[in-house]
This record gives structure tokens, C-alpha cells and sequence, in this order.
């Protein structure tokens, strides 16, 4: 049997800066609401959204055996911004690294040292178990479960401590733990609405969230032509939007990540307008490809 508190010592002795454990199961609730989502087609052209439905809603599906899941983040925050007039990326897009690769990374130590204690049946032999942004799983709602902190009004994961320019990493384990961490069940916008406001499309103020209207959908998930009423929205942005995190009070006083792969890429950080403009559209297309991975 897992140990809670061993955990949580050996995800810290890697250097994630919080983590927790849910007991696995369906999730019902969200299972509807996602179900009810996709046929109003929220989802726009995230067609990978609508695959693996029942995967996606229960991580005993995804992994069967999965008795525990283990939730853990990385804080981004760069306490940095670019040069003004510079064409926008998002804080995740303006790391040294592929947060991918540095977020699989911790992941892979975690395990290694998981199995040295626990054992290897710990883990499936025969299925993927390790994920960030790999696979059909709700990461937002089991870091909330696992006690991380509560998605907010933004529609993104909000810790207390850490803000949300937060990546989540999910370990999926097929042993029971003696106990599970207290779900985050506090309101934690209470009556604060500046991130419906700062939204500049409007989709946060639908009512359910609209993906196809938000600016990072638009800029990176749309595969058509953008439309034209959104031509002015997104006249100098290259990559995502992070106008509902920059107002966020949680994110006000966050310091810095500690995490060197993830802290601001110079080189893109303290480029121009003019740099921008001067390159080709093919270098720019690497650049955001090198973004997007």
C-alpha cells in the first residue's frame, strides 16, 4: 500500500512544487457536462476532444488497474514580459524548453524512485501511465481532487500559492494509498470577476466557456481561416492569451519559477517588433512550431 506522506517527500525530492493523490474512479458529473459540451460543439476543430470519450472520464479505462492517480505541478511563472510592441506569446510559449519534455522529465524520475520503494507493480507494464497534455484525461478536475487548488472562473487550474501559470503531470498507479489527499473544495473567486472582463473575445462570459471564441484556441488549435470578427483580437498576438492570468490576483505577487528549463527564453523574451517583422514567414513558423511542441 502507498503512503501518502512518502509521496509527497519523494515528489518534493524531485522538485515539483506541489503534488497530491486521488482515488481513482469515473467521474460522473463531468462526464455529463463534457458529453453536453462537445455536442454544442464548444470544441471548434479540437476534434481529438470528442475520441476516446470514456478514457477521457475515467482513468480506470485509460490504465485498467488504476486504483490511485498522482497529480503533480510545475510552476511557470517568468515574472518577466517582452519588449513592448512585440507581437504576444503566452508565458507557457516563452519557456527555454518544451514544457513537455521538462514536465515528462520530473515525471520519469518520480516513477524511478516510486518503483525503487513501492515496487514495480506500482505501475502498469503494459500501458502508458505517465502524462502531460499525452492523453484523454481530465488534469484540471483531478488536480483539483487531489487537493492542488480549484478551477477557477478562467477556466484554468488556481492554486492559492502557486497562481496558475501552473503544468500539470499525472502519474497513474495501480496500488491504494493508506489515505488520499482532501479534495480543494473552497470557492476561490468568491464574487471576483476581472478575468471575465479581461477577456477580450468574450468566451469566458459564455455560459458554458466557449472554446472557439478564445484567443488561444485561435491562435493555436484552429485549423480554418480565422474569422473576421476576430481579425482586431488577435492583430499582434503569435501565440495563446494569457489576459485572464495576467489580472488574476492569485498571480499578482507569484514569484518566479525555480524551474531553469522553464524560466523565460532571452532570445525570444527581448525580440522586437522589428525583429519579428524582418524575419520570414517559414522562420516564424519554426519558431512557433518549436512553441507548440
Amino acid at each position: 500500500m502507498l503512503a501518502l506522506s512518502r509521496l509527497v517527500e519523494l515528489a518534493q525530492s524531485v522538485g515539483f512544487d506541489s503534488c497530491g493523490i486521488a482515488r481513482a474512479r469515473r467521474l460522473d458529473q463531468d462526464a455529463l457536462v463534457l458529453s453536453r459540451w462537445l455536442e454544442a460543439e464548444h470544441h471548434g476543430s479540437m476534434q481529438y476532444m470528442t475520441r476516446d470519450f470514456e478514457k477521457r472520464v475515467n482513468p480506470q479505462a485509460l490504465v485498467p488497474g488504476c486504483k490511485t492517480v498522482m497529480v503533480c505541478v510545475l510552476s511557470y511563472n517568468k515574472g518577466r514580459k517582452q519588449v513592448e510592441g512585440a507581437p504576444f506569446i503566452s508565458q507557457s510559449g516563452l519557456s527555454k524548453c518544451d514544457y513537455h519534455l521538462v514536465m515528462k522529465s520530473y515525471l520519469h524520475e518520480l516513477e524511478n524512485r516510486i518503483t525503487r520503494e513501492f515496487g514495480e507493480e506500482v505501475f502498469s507494464s503494459s500501458h502508458q501511465h505517465l502524462f502531460c497534455d499525452s492523453a484523454p484525461i481530465l488534469e484540471r478536475r483531478w488536480a483539483q481532487l487531489a487537493g492542488i487548488g480549484a478551477i477557477g472562473r478562467n477556466r484554468q487550474l488556481i492554486s492559492p500559492v502557486l497562481g496558475s501559470y501552473i503544468h500539470i503531470g499525472i502519474l497513474l498507479m495501480n496500488e491504494e494509498s493508506d489515505c488520499y489527499s482532501l479534495p480543494f473544495d473552497e470557492d476561490i473567486c468568491r464574487d471576483c470577476s476581472l478575468c471575465l472582463h479581461a477577456c477580450p473575445t468574450g468566451a469566458l462570459r459564455a455560459d458554458p466557456f466557449d472554446a472557439r471564441k478564445c484567443i488561444s484556441y485561435l491562435t493555436i488549435e484552429r485549423k480554418e481561416d480565422l474569422p473576421a470578427r476576430y481579425e482586431k483580437a488577435v492583430a499582434n498576438v503569435l501565440y495563446g492569451c494569457d489576459r485572464c492570468a495576467e489580472v488574476c490576483p492569485y498571480n499578482m505577487l507569484i514569484e518566479p519559477t525555480t524551474h531553469e528549463e522553464l524560466s523565460a527564453d532571452e532570445n525570444v523574451l527581448n525580440m522586437t517588433a522589428d525583429d519579428w517583422e524582418n524575419l520570414s514567414r517559414r522562420q516564424k513558423l519554426k519558431l512557433l512550431h518549436r512553441l507548440a511542441k
